[in-house]
């Protein structure tokens, strides 16, 4: 023999060992990561959904017009009408790039069905018989709205309008809070311009 020698088993044996071991060490971290960048993405979705909807909601109230609206018996609704839990009004500056032969105004409304917060919208704002909403899905996992209106004297109301308002009248301010699962309390205080 020449003296050249080799691992022993026991060697092999430590080293496949300690090699399985940082690998197993390697793969928790690396999924420990994987995870949590998944999460982070997951909660990056959520926030964006809501800051989107709560840009339309402003868009929406920030374009609110006085014109009452007939509605389907022929009878006159408010310009803006709502209790706690829904909103309808009509809107300007309803964009229209195809050139349609429609208004630049809107009917539109907000309320919560089931866990989702969702925004119907009409083509016409004088209801015709057959005229159904488009309803749009805005934000999902929500436990709750609630709306209040706020009038020039500085009462909060929970419908609008109060009984002593006329038709015309629109709220000074409109206040929105949501109650969501992941963000938990968004309030929202929206002032209308006169």
């Amino acid at each position: 023999m020449n003296g050249a020698r080799g691992y022993t088993l026991v060697e092999v044996l430590i080293a496949v060992t300690v090699f399985a071991v940082l690998a197993a060490s390697a793969y928790t971290a690396l999924n420990g990561l994987a995870r949590a960048a998944m999460e982070q993405r997951e909660r990056s979705e959520s926030l964006a959904e809501l800051q989107l909807a709560v840009a339309r909601f402003d868009a929406d109230l920030r374009q609110v017009t006085t014109r009452s609206v007939r509605t389907r018996d022929g009878s006159h609704e408010p310009a803006l009408t709502g209790n706690r839990t829904s909103l309808t009004a009509t809107r300007s500056g309803w964009s229209n790039p195809a050139n349609l032969r429609r208004s630049q105004l809107q009917r539109f409304s907000w309320s919560l069905e089931q866990d989702r917060l969702v925004r119907l919208s009409w083509p016409v704002t004088d209801a015709a018989a057959a005229t159904q909403p488009q309803a749009d899905p805005v934000l999902a996992d929500l436990r709750l709205i609630e709306f209040r209106y706020r009038d020039n004297s500085g009462r909060w109301h929970d419908q609008w309008p109060p009984a002593q308002a006329g038709q015309a009248t629109l709220p000074v301010a409109v206040e929105l809070n949501l109650n969501s699962r992941r963000h938990g309390t968004i309030r929202r205080l929206l002032v209308l311009e006169s």
